[in-house]
């Protein structure tokens, strides 16, 4: 169903703190123009595909900081390890990089990731910057094409080369099978709840071959889960994915993607409810030991 302006903007809720980003972020002060401007494009977004974190305005809630102990860890990584290189996957909007970089991740040090390349764009839209004066780097595609990202296994021994970003904008990467075992920081929201069980699995072992093996390099996130996992449920676009608990999702990234105990340590709990069929916003990291 596609809703007016006006329609739209009933859903707009944004707290205090959200309104005083957006203000700073996009020079925006007069607080009607600014949810004008943030429903417009939102508006524009929904055309494209009808995700429910767009339809909801949940683009503009900080999800990066859902999971505090593992955003810490991520700012920590980037002012304490040199060219600690961050993937932002399902960015959307790219709110969360900004917000990072706000809070002091190195802008240079990150690299966006969608499936559809118009959305980083309506971030710019809703911004008000271009790639000029936000060069962050943007690599769209898909994550279950095995182009994009094969699955290999989770390295062991770090790489004795680097990756800079300046090498990434450079190359115009079409893939980023390139940054295997580059990764320091992987975060990703909204985002495993669009998918089925298996495909849940080839992702997260995706992501785990680009995840640097040193100590502390984590993959984290939110999602929508469950006390007891599901198999059927139905994301915000009504397709059937898979909803993992806290102990499913443990197991899963342990067992089957690390190959066992000693790996990895995994954090996982879940929030309130979204609805009256126990499911909930589940929080997570994954930490290289």
């Amino acid at each position: 169903m596609t809703l007016s302006r006006t329609e739209l903007g009933l859903k707009f809720n944004p707290s205090d703190e959200e309104i005083a980003f957006y203000k700073r972020n996009t020079g925006i002060q007069d607080d009607d123009r600014l949810r004008e401007h943030i429903v417009g494009v939102a508006q524009k977004a929904l055309e494209i595909y009808p995700y429910h974190s767009i339809h909801t305005f949940g683009f503009i809630r900080f999800r990066i900081r859902r999971f505090e102990s593992g955003y810490q860890r991520l700012l920590g990584l980037g002012s304490t390890r040199d060219n600690a290189l961050f993937l932002d996957l399902g960015c959307c909007f790219g709110s969360d990089v900004r917000k990072a970089i706000e809070d002091g991740y190195p802008a240079r040090n990150i690299i966006a990731s969608d499936l559809r390349p118009e959305f980083w764009n309506f971030g710019h839209e809703l911004f008000k910057t271009d790639p000029q004066t936000f060069p962050v780097t943007f690599i769209p595609g898909d994550v279950l094409d095995a182009s994009f990202i094969s699955i290999q296994p989770p390295l062991q021994i770090p790489l004795e080369n680097s990756i800079v970003n300046t090498t990434i904008l450079q190359t115009n990467a079409k893939s980023l099978d390139f940054l295997r075992g580059h990764l320091s920081a992987i975060h990703t929201s909204a985002f495993f709840h669009l998918f089925g069980k298996d495909e849940q699995l080839i992702i997260a072992k995706k992501l785990a071959s680009l995840l640097s093996p040193l100590p502390g390099s984590i993959i984290f996130g939110s999602h929508v889960g469950g006390s007891e996992a599901l198999e059927g449920a139905r994301n915000g676009t009504g397709t059937m994915f898979y909803r993992h608990s806290p102990e499913t999702w443990r197991e899963m990234w342990e067992k089957q993607v690390f190959g066992g105990e000693g790996q990895v340590r995994v954090e996982a709990e879940i929030g309130g409810n979204l609805d009256d069929r126990d499911a909930r916003i589940m929080i997570w990291s994954v930490v290289r030991v």
